[in-house]
C-alpha cells in the first residue's frame, strides 16, 4: 500500500526550519517526504549557511536545492538541482525570471510563484509527484495565521506551526539552542534581502547599512524596467518599491529621513511606529509559498 505524500516547503528561515522538524518528528514512519528549498540567488550568505545547516542536523540530508529555469514563451518554469556549493549567489535565477516577466513589484507580484512555487511544483513532478498526489507543508506560525491561503484546501496546503499553535517567540526560542542557529542581524535581512514585499522601514535598515544590497535591483530596474511595462508611460519604467519608488528612492530615503531602525524584539511586542514605514512585512526572514499577502 502506498503511503500518502507529503512536501515540505522549506523557505530557508527558522519558522519553516522549526515546521520541517515538527513534520518529520509526525510523519517519518507514516508518509513519503520530499523536502525542496528554492534558491532564488538573492539570498543573504548567511541564510544559504542556515538552510545547509538544517538539513545536516535536522534533516538527515534529505533537502533537495533547486533554482527556478526561466523558459521561452509559453512555457512555464522548471527546476535544476543545485547544492549548498552550486547555488547560485549573486541572483542568476532571479535575472533570468525579470528578462522575461519585467520586473516584479505589487502589480505584478510574481515573483513567488516564479521562482518558488512554480519550480517546486516542476521539480516534484519531475520525480514522480504529480499536482494533487500529496499535501505540502508550508512554515507559517500562529501568530501570522492571516497569511494562509485562502486556497488552502483546494491547494492541498497544512500550516503545522498554525496547527501546533507556534508563535514567532516559540519558534526562536527552539532554534536559540543550537549554535548553528540563523545568523541573520533581524528579519529585515531575510531572503531575499531587498524584497519589495517588507516594510519600508526594513528595507531602509538594510540600505542604511548596506546599501550595497540594492546594487542588483538598481541594476534589473535600469536594465529591464522597459519589459512588459503595461498601461505606465514610455518615460517610466518599472520600479520594485510600493509608492513607485526605485532602489535609488529607498537608499536616499535611508540617509536623508530620520526613522527608528528595524528591531525584532521592538516589532514583536507591537511597537509599531509609523504606519507609512511598516506596511508589508510578508516576507520577513523568509519567503513563503502558500500565502495571501
Amino acid at each position: 500500500m502506498n503511503k500518502p505524500r507529503l512536501a515540505i516547503s522549506f523557505s530557508g528561515g527558522r519558522s519553516s526550519a522549526v515546521m520541517l522538524w515538527l513534520c518529520l518528528r509526525k510523519y517519518a514512519e507514516t508518509h513519503d517526504i520530499l523536502i525542496t528549498f528554492a534558491n532564488t540567488g538573492c539570498e543573504d550568505d548567511r541564510t544559504l549557511e542556515f538552510v545547509d545547516a538544517v538539513d545536516r542536523h535536522l534533516a538527515g540530508g534529505r533537502v533537495v536545492w533547486i533554482e527556478g529555469v526561466t523558459n521561452g514563451k509559453g512555457v512555464g518554469p522548471t527546476a535544476k538541482v543545485v547544492d549548498y556549493e552550486t547555488a547560485s549567489r549573486n541572483g542568476e535565477p532571479f535575472e533570468a525570471a525579470i528578462q522575461k516577466h519585467g520586473v516584479f513589484c505589487k502589480t505584478h507580484p510574481q515573483c513567488t510563484s516564479r521562482l518558488k512555487e512554480e519550480p517546486m511544483i516542476s521539480y516534484r513532478r519531475s520525480v514522480g509527484w504529480g499536482p494533487g498526489s500529496y499535501d505540502t507543508a508550508i512554515g507559517i506560525r500562529a501568530d501570522e495565521i492571516d497569511r494562509c491561503s485562502s486556497k488552502a484546501k483546494e491547494k492541498r496546503f497544512i500550516y503545522p506551526l498554525v496547527e501546533h499553535g507556534l508563535t514567532k517567540r516559540d519558534v526562536n526560542k527552539y532554534m536559540a539552542q543550537f549554535e548553528w542557529d540563523l545568523k541573520l542581524p533581524n528579519d529585515a535581512w531575510g531572503n531575499c534581502v531587498w524584497c519589495w514585499k517588507k516594510s519600508k522601514r526594513k528595507l531602509m535598515t538594510v540600505a542604511k547599512a548596506e546599501p550595497e544590497r540594492f546594487d542588483f535591483p538598481a541594476r534589473m530596474e535600469q536594465e529591464y524596467g522597459h519589459i512588459n511595462k503595461g498601461t505606465q508611460p514610455p518615460t517610466k519604467p518599472r520600479v520594485f518599491f510600493r509608492e513607485n519608488q526605485s532602489a535609488a528612492d529607498i537608499i536616499h530615503d535611508a540617509n536623508t529621513q530620520k526613522f527608528r531602525l528595524y528591531r525584532d524584539d521592538q516589532f514583536e511586542q507591537g511597537m509599531l511606529f509609523d504606519n507609512d514605514l511598516d506596511i508589508g512585512s510578508g516576507c520577513g526572514e523568509s519567503c513563503e509559498i502558500g500565502a495571501d499577502e
